[in-house]
C-alpha cells in the first residue's frame, strides 16, 4: 500500500523524488519521507507524519539535496503513523537508510535473533528488522550484495525494497519477495528512476524493466544489474509508448466528484471495438491471448472490497445471460482454503491498481495450478497482467478518488459484455436485442441522475448526522446494496450494511428503529412485491425508509419517508443506475461532514499487504 520512489540524476534528485511521491500517494498518507546522498557522500533522511503537503511545509527551508535518492509514502502498518515510524529507516549504525512496501510476517523473529546481538531498534516498524538484519550481514564481513540476497532468503512475508548505503553512495540497491506490489525501473539519458507503479516512470523514462519476485537490482548511473542471488538476469529494456496522463479536478471540488461525472465517458469507451450496436455482436477478440472462452464451463471470480462486489453482480449476469455456472470469491479466502478447480474453467481476478496483494497471491495460485485467466484491471503494466498474461482494461483513465467509482462502474460493464460475448459464442438460444437497444443509452440514463441530483444533495444534508444505515436489495440489487454500504463507509465513517432483503428478518431487524435510516432498492422485476413486503415490515417497526427506485408509480407514498428515481430500463439493466445514486448519496453524507473525499482516513487506493 506505501508507494516508492527512486532517482538517480546528473542533476539534483529531491524535487524529482517529491514529484513522483505526489503521483503515489493514494499508495498511503500517513507519512512522507526521502532519504539523499549529500555532497560528503552522507546520507540525509527527511521524513515526517501526515500528506506531502505536510512534509513540504515541516522541510520547505531545508536545502539537502544530491543525485542520488528513494523516497516513500507510507500507509501505516506496523507502528502508528509518526515522525519516527515514517520512512526512510536507518539501521542501528546509519550507514544504510531503506524503504519498503509489504509486510515482514517473521520480524518479531529476526528482531529477537538482532537484538541478542546487540542491535537497538528505535521504531515499531518491521521495515527496521531489513535494515538491521542487511546490517547485520555485512558486519558479518559478506558484501551488500550477498547481504541482500541472504536477507531475502532470511525473510518471510512479501516486500518491494529500495537500499542506500554510505559505504556505496552511488548506488540504489533493491529487492522483490511476494506480492508487494510492482518495483519498476526506468531509464533516459539523463536519469536512472525506480518506482511502484507505471505512470509515476513515463514522466522522465524512455525505457523501463520489471523486477520480478526473488530478484535484487543494483542501480548505478552507469547501468543497471539484475540477479536472482543465483545469477544475473539478463533483462531487455521496453519502450514506454504512452503519454503521461494529465490529472486535474477541472471545475470539480473533488476528484471523486469529478470522477462520479465521468462515468458515462467510461462507459462509451468500454463499448469502442467490442460492442457493436447494429449487428448485436460483442467482440474480445483483441485481448485475449491464446483463450479459447468456448471452452470454458465454469466461471471463478475473484476480487477484495468493490471489486468483489462487482464480481457478486456478475455472477447473477453471467449465469443469466450466457447460462454458466458461476462462483465468487474472496481472495484473501481463495488463496487460504485449498479451492478445488474443475476442468474447464475461468478464473477471473479482478483489481483496479492490478496491485491488490490478496487478489495477486489468489491468481498467482491459480498460475500454479495452470488454470487459465483474465484479468480486469485499469492499470497497464501491472503485476496482475503479467501473472494472468490476458487482461480487460478498464479504459476509466486515472481514479485518484481513493474509494472507487468510475472504476466500479468499468467493471460492472466490463463484466455485462463478457455475459452478452459468452452467451454469443456458446450460441445461447435467447433473443437479446432489447438489451442491445437498453444498453447502448445507458450512459444518458447516468447523465440524467447526474444533471438532476439535487434531491440526492437534499436527502444526504437531512442523513448526514445518523450513525447507522442499513442497505437492501435482491438478486442483482443485493451486490448494489453491498457497494453502496461499503460507499458510506469509507467516505463518511458511518456504520453501513447491505444485506439481501430476504435476511433482514433473520437478525438485523433488531436493529431497526426509528433512528435506523433503511436504504431499499426496489426496481421493476421479478422483487418487486418481495421488496415492498419488507419495506412494510421495516415501517411497522418505525424504520426511516429511504426507497431508491425505478418504479415509483407501483409504491404508495405512505410506504417511505424519501425517495430517489431513476429511469426504468429492463432490471437486468438497473444496476448501472442505482450504483451511480448510492455513490452520490454517500459522496454528499460526507460534504455534509466536512469530510476528505479523496482521501479518506485509515484508506489507500492500491492495498499491497495482506
Amino acid at each position: 500500500m506505501c508507494g516508492i520512489v527512486g532517482n538517480i540524476n546528473k542533476s539534483l534528485v529531491k524535487n524529482n523524488l517529491i514529484e513522483g511521491l505526489k503521483k503515489l500517494e493514494y499508495r498511503g498518507y500517513d507519512s512522507v519521507g526521502i532519504a539523499l546522498v549529500n555532497n560528503n557522500k552522507a546520507i540525509d533522511i527527511l521524513k515526517s507524519e501526515g500528506k506531502i503537503d505536510d512534509f513540504l511545509s515541516k522541510y520547505k527551508n531545508n536545502k539537502s539535496d544530491g543525485q542520488i535518492g528513494i523516497g516513500h509514502t507510507r500507509w501505516a502498518t506496523h507502528g502508528i503513523p509518526s515522525d519516527n515510524n515514517a520512512h526512510p529507516i536507518f539501521d542501528y549504525y546509519k550507514s544504510l537508510a531503506v524503504v519498503h512496501n509489504g509486510i515482514i510476517e517473521n520480524y518479531l523473529e529476526i528482531k529477537t535473533q538482532l537484538q541478542s546481538k546487540g542491535y537497538k531498534f528505535v521504531t515499531d516498524t518491521d521495515t527496521e528488522c531489513i535494515a538491521n538484519l542487511i546490517s547485520s550481514y555485512i558486519k558479518d564481513g559478506y558484501s551488500i550484495d550477498k547481504s541482500i540476497d541472504l536477507t531475502i532468503e532470511r525473510i518471510t512475508g512479501h516486500a518491494a525494497v529500495l537500499i542506500l548505503s554510505e559505504d556505496h553512495p552511488s548506488s540504489i540497491y533493491g529487492f522483490k519477495k511476494g506480492f508487494a506490489g510492482s518495483l519498476l525501473i526506468g531509464k533516459s539519458d539523463e536519469q536512472i528512476a525506480i518506482a511502484s507503479d507505471f505512470q509515476t516512470l513515463i514522466s522522465n523514462s524512455k525505457e523501463y524493466m520489471v523486477l520480478e519476485d526473488g530478484e535484487r537490482v543494483v542501480a548505478r548511473k552507469d547501468g543497471i544489474l539484475i540477479s536472482n542471488g543465483k545469477s544475473n538476469v539478463k533483462k531487455k529494456w521496453l519502450p514506454i509508448n504512452e503519454d503521461e496522463e494529465i490529472v486535474s479536478k477541472n471545475n470539480y471540488q473533488f476528484f471523486m466528484e469529478k470522477e462520479i461525472h465521468e462515468q458515462s465517458d467510461v462507459f462509451l469507451k468500454n463499448f469502442q471495438g467490442r460492442v457493436d450496436f447494429n449487428k448485436k455482436t460483442v467482440n474480445f477478440a483483441n485481448e485475449f491471448n491464446n483463450l479459447d472462452l468456448a471452452t470454458i464451463k465454469r466461471i471463478h471470480l475473484i476480487g477484495m472490497g468493490s471489486s468483489y462486489y462487482a464480481c457478486m453482480l456478475a455472477s447473477y449476469w453471467l449465469e443469466k445471460i450466457s447460462k454458466i455456472p458461476v462462483q465468487c470469491s474472496n481472495s484473501s479466502e481463495f488463496r487460504y482454503r485449498n479451492p478445488v478447480i474443475e476442468n474447464n474453467t475461468l478464473i477471473v481476478p479482478v483489481s483496479q491498481s492490478g496491485e491488490t496483494a490478496d487478489t495477486l497471491s489468489a491468481s498467482n495460485l491459480a498460475r500454479e495450478l495452470k488454470v487459465d485467466q483474465i484479468c480486469i484491471t485499469n492499470t497497464t503494466n501491472s503485476e496482475l497482467e503479467r501473472i494472468t498474461k490476458n487482461s480487460i482494461m478498464m479504459r476509466a483513465n486515472s481514479e485518484i478518488g481513493v474509494a472507487s467509482t468510475k472504476t466500479f462502474m468499468a467493471t460492472i460493464e466490463i463484466f455485462f459484455i463478457i455475459a452478452l460475448y459468452l452467451s454469443q459464442i456458446n450460441h445461447v438460444n435467447e433473443d437479446l436485442s432489447d438489451i442491445f437497444d437498453e444498453l447502448k443509452i445507458i450512459p444518458s440514463y447516468i447523465d440524467n441522475i447526474l444533471k438532476n441530483s439535487d434531491n440526492i444533495i437534499k436527502l444526504s444534508t437531512k442523513y448526514a448526522s445518523n450513525n447507522n444505515f442499513l442497505f437492501l436489495g435482491r438478486g442483482q440489487n443485493y451486490p448494489i446494496a453491498m457497494e453502496g454500504a461499503l460507499k458510506l463507509k469509507e467516505l463518511s465513517y458511518v456504520h453501513a450494511e447491505g444485506y439481501p432483503a430476504g435476511e433482514m428478518k433473520h437478525g438485523p431487524i433488531s436493529l431497526i428503529d426509528s433512528n435506523m435510516p433503511v436504504v431499499n432498492i426496489v426496481t421493476d422485476g421479478p422483487y418487486l412485491n418481495k421488496m415492498i413486503s419488507n419495506i412494510r415490515e421495516i415501517q411497522s417497526r418505525k424504520g426511516k425508509i429511504i426507497v431508491l427506485t425505478n418504479c415509483p408509480e407501483k409504491l404508495d407514498s405512505s410506504w417511505y419517508d424519501d425517495i430517489i428515481t431513476f429511469d426504468k430500463t429492463d432490471d437486468i439493466l438497473s444496476p448501472f443506475l442505482s450504483t451511480v445514486c448510492v455513490q452520490l448519496f454517500a459522496m454528499y453524507i460526507a460534504i455534509s461532514r466536512n469530510l476528505d473525499i479523496d482521501r479518506p482516513r485509515n484508506l489507500a487506493k492500491s492495498v499491497t499487504v495482506e
